[in-house]
Formats: structure tokens, sequence, C-alpha cells
């Protein structure tokens, strides 16, 4: 039987990773079709066609063509029942959190796409202050904290991993963070974990 979720992502894309993390930490099968970012497939009329943003990842799903990952991670949660909040509350509480690591962490990302990418250089000083900046206060909060929202795993937590499961090739020593150490090493604990690089193939496929 397919798969009825269709994943289309790059391995080196981060936000795709999250959706990716997201079906194997949940144990549910899913079809990954492989966009060749250097390529320009992204660019496509085909593909834009599903993504009027011509970026990854996208999550079809039945008649519904969604992108953005925290937008895939939040329907997911509703559609499967995992990771979600359990109730109107926490849902919301989810919400604040998914949006607030969106721009305390986002210039870690940027680190690396410098560095990996060979992008300008000249940001590197304000990019690695700025990840700096963020990555004390996520450590700051998950002192005494399991996971982000709660003492369990939510989609929260698979937003913020695929950046710091890659710290490295950002130029910044997870060490010098004790706490989201911790904290990324109880989400690499979790049955179905795998890196980034193995997570999806780098053709299609059903996963």
């Amino acid at each position: 039987m397919t798969a009825p979720f269709i994943l289309y992502g790059n391995v080196n894309s981060q936000p795709a990773t999250r959706v990716a993390l997201f079906f194997r930490l949940a144990g549910i099968p899913f079809q990954y079709r492989h966009i060749d970012l250097r390529a320009g497939q992204q660019k496509s009329p085909e593909y834009q066609a599903i993504n009027r943003f011509g970026r990854v990842p996208t999550l079809v799903h039945g008649d519904h063509s969604i992108s953005e990952s925290s937008v895939i991670l939040t329907y997911l949660a509703e559609q499967t029942g995992q990771f979600g909040g359990r109730d109107e509350a926490e849902r919301l509480r989810l919400a604040e959190w998914l949006s607030w690591l969106a721009d305390v962490l986002l210039p870690v990302q940027r680190v690396r796409a410098v560095r990996k990418f060979n992008g300008d250089a000249n940001a590197l000083p304000w990019l690695d202050g700025a990840a700096a900046s963020g990555l004390k206060l996520f450590d700051q909060h998950l002192a005494g904290h399991s996971f982000v929202q709660s003492e369990r795993l939510t989609i929260a937590d698979l937003f913020a991993f695929p950046w710091i499961d890659l710290l490295n090739e950002s130029g910044i020593e997870e060490k010098d963070y004790p706490n989201v150490k911790a904290w990324a090493d109880r989400v690499r604990a979790q049955p179905g974990y795998l890196p980034q690089y193995e997570l999806v193939p780098q053709a299609d496929a059903e996963c």
C-alpha cells in the first residue's frame, strides 16, 4: 500500500529534515521525492505548481499541498495525533515556540550556509555573534527541562533539532552549550532517530 504522505525535499535541507524526522520518530511511512536544488528543480513550473515559494520542503497529502516546515509539522501533529499539543492551550504554546525558535536559532542555519556552501564570509562576524546569542538563550531555557515545551518530545523539538544536529557545520562547539547538548542527546536517543544525511535518500524512494 502506498504511503499517503509525500515529502519533497533535499538531503542538505534542514527544514526538510524536520519533516523526515517527524515521520521516522513517529514510525509513519512516507513517499520521498528528491528535489535537485543545485540544478534549480525547485524553480521549475512543475514544482512551483505545488510550492509557490519554490523551495523545500513540500508535503502533499490528499488534496493538500503544504509548504514551510513549521506549518507542515503542525499539520502532521494534528493529522497523526503525535508530538502535538494535548489541548488548545498547549497547541498555542507550541505555536509560540515555533515562532521563537525560528527567530533566535535562524542565525545558526545562516552560519552553516555560509561555511558549508561558500556564502558571503563578510557576514560571518555578525552571524557568529547572533548564533551565539540565540544559542545562549536556548541553553538558558533548557536548564531543568527535558524538552522544549514539556517533559515529552513535541514538534518544537523537531523544529529546532536539525540546526543543533549539525552545529559542527556551523563552526560551533556543541559542548559550549551544555543544556543544549544534553537535550540534543535526548532527541538522538529516541527510537527511529537517524542523523540528517541518513534521514532521506538522494533519489525518489519509499521510506
